[in-house]
C-alpha cells in the first residue's frame, strides 16, 4: 500500500501513538494488580503482540 498523501501519513502515526499509549496502559493495569510487581510473562506477551501488530502494519504498507 502507498501512501496517497499526507493525511495517511497523520494516520499510521496516530495509530503508532495509540498503540504506544495501548502499551503503557496495559503495563499499569499489572502493576495495579500485582501492588507493583509486574509479571515478565504478561510484558513479554504483550510486547510480543505489538510486535505482531506493527510488523503487519509494515507489511500492508507494501
Amino acid at each position: 500500500m502507498k501512501l496517497k498523501n499526507n493525511t495517511d501519513l497523520q494516520n499510521i502515526n496516530i495509530e503508532n501513538q495509540i498503540t504506544e499509549l495501548k502499551k503503557k496502559l496495559i503495563l499499569l493495569k499489572i502493576k495495579k494488580s500485582t501492588k507493583q510487581k509486574i509479571q515478565t510473562h504478561y510484558i513479554k506477551l504483550t510486547k510480543y503482540k505489538i510486535s505482531q501488530l506493527l510488523t503487519l502494519k509494515e507489511l500492508n504498507k507494501q
